[in-house]
């Protein structure tokens, strides 16, 4: 189906920031058309990239029309496996290392064409191809991997929200369970990397999945001058967010216990969600680096209530602290 542009909704980036969701329920009975698809494919490709060099690639997959569909689905972490079921489309997105050692002198070329790289910042072209060029490509693949990747994740970033601005919904999702596979799937050469699964589909459960997913404090994230240096938020600011529909109402909105329970039902799954220890749960509200509403303070405060929390597995402690302590964090913290 063609689309024109009457037909596609004018929502605005901060709205479709604030809209964003990680959507874990999709209706298996709808499909995202086509031009939605190329819409975030759009996003992704326009994003920002090192160079221009242009890294980031995908693969589109459809389950009634992918001949290795199952072998996709074998290397899905285990709890994604109902997602990719669901969804109307999965992109898999690879970041392709050749770009960086080839594309290098082409990109540079496309941005002085394009009259982006000027001699006001230093830029010529013999220091460009003597220095700078060679440079680039002389980076072990190891570091340009990393910076490509990152690159990948711009661009993934984009196509997510484009993708919220079209009242779609995604899920990054984790291909743990068997590494490489996907790259051996698809018959793909070492210079292109597996680095996202993208499940995309029509939401089942409500767009807003609960309220929006609290995250720590905005000071407790950025820093004035000097790291540590708290950057205090505007609180006229994020009023003003607020209207624009960029910060929203915090999880859990009233209904949304009763929403996974009654989509679980239909799909002959187990209700509920998954339950911490009593201190656990009490020790993280009481965190002051956590920006917590009041509606998962009260959520929290009835499940304790409730009662039959879970034990913190002994056989975990051991490893956990050793982790931590590997990474020179403290474990009291977490471990009383």
């Amino acid at each position: 189906m063609s689309v024109s542009a009457g037909q596609i909704p004018d929502t605005s980036v901060l709205q479709a920031i604030g809209d964003r969701r990680s959507i874990r329920y999709f209706d298996p009975d709808k499909k995202v058309e086509d031009w939605q698809i190329q819409t975030i494919l759009q996003a992704a490709r326009l994003a920002s990239c090192q160079g221009n060099i242009n890294a980031t690639e995908a693969i589109v997959v459809q389950k009634e029309t992918c001949d290795i569909w199952d072998e996709i689905e074998e290397c899905v972490s285990g709890f994604n496996v109902q997602m990719i079921n669901q969804c109307s489309h999965l992109i898999l997105w690879l970041t392709n290392l050749n770009a960086w050692y080839g594309r290098a002198n082409d990109g540079l070329s496309s941005l002085a064409l394009s009259g982006a790289l000027t001699k006001y910042h230093g830029w010529n072209y013999e220091f460009t191809m003597t220095q700078t060029v060679p440079r680039l490509m002389s980076f072990p693949t190891e570091r340009t991997e990393i910076l490509l990747r990152f690159e990948t994740g711009q661009a993934l970033g984009s196509a997510l929200v484009a993708s919220a601005s079209l009242g779609l919904g995604n899920c990054l999702l984790a291909f743990g369970r068997k590494p490489g596979g996907v790259e051996k799937a698809f018959g793909l050469g070492p210079n292109l990397k597996f680095t996202w699964g993208h499940a995309v589909g029509i939401p089942l459960e409500d767009a807003k999945a609960g309220g929006q997913r609290p995250r720590l404090k905005f000071e407790k994230l950025f820093h004035k001058d000097t790291y540590g240096n708290p950057l205090m938020p505007d609180a006229a600011v994020d009023a003003a967010l607020t209207d624009k529909g960029m910060l929203q109402e915090q999880a859990p909105l009233p209904g949304r216990m009763e929403e996974i329970d009654a989509l679980a039902a239909q799909f002959s799954r187990d209700p509920g969600v998954v339950s911490w220890p009593e201190k656990e749960v009490k020790r993280l509200m009481a965190d002051d680096d956590w920006d917590f509403g009041p509606r998962i303070r009260t959520h929290a405060e009835e499940v304790v209530a409730a009662g039959g929390l879970p034990d913190y597995p002994e056989e975990m402690r051991e490893t956990f602290q050793k982790l931590m302590e590997e990474h020179g964090l403290d474990t009291s913290k977490y471990l009383s």
